[in-house]
């Protein structure tokens, strides 16, 4: 593990500003992000479910990042930003099994998941005495 409150604050931010981007992404272009993560906005139900996710869900998980940067010393809210992050990627695992393994741009997004989220629970807050 390392100890490092500033690399731990940049992996926080990184990780909001990733949220915030796919946020404005769906906010501005939702047909294009539908597409290439396979989804089809033909119908309210669609539509409004994308939106609430990746509008609604990821700008909280944004704000659940810069809140935990400021607060670092605090390793239970950087932690928790982990657990959204990397319960991405577990749902991926049970749609796997369902013969829903990620395709094209999905899988490297997937993978991004993983390494974010891993990093995020091995770089720890600073040791203060």
């Amino acid at each position: 593990m390392v100890y490092h409150d500033l690399a731990r604050q940049l992996m926080l931010w990184t990780t909001g500003a990733v949220f915030t981007f796919y946020a404005f992404w769906a906010l501005f272009r939702p047909y294009a992000l539908a597409k290439i993560l396979g989804y089809r906005l033909n119908n309210q139900n669609a539509k409004s479910e994308f939106h609430a996710i990746y509008i609604g869900v990821f700008l909280a998980q944004a704000i659940l990042c810069v809140f935990a940067s400021f607060r670092v010393n605090d390793a239970m809210l950087g932690d928790l930003v982990a657990l959204f992050v990397l319960s991405q990627p577990v749902g991926r695992l049970v749609a796997g099994f369902r013969k829903g393994w990620p395709e094209n741009q999905l899988q490297l997004i997937t993978f991004t998941e993983i390494i974010g989220g891993v990093f995020l629970l091995l770089i720890r807050p600073g040791l203060n005495p």
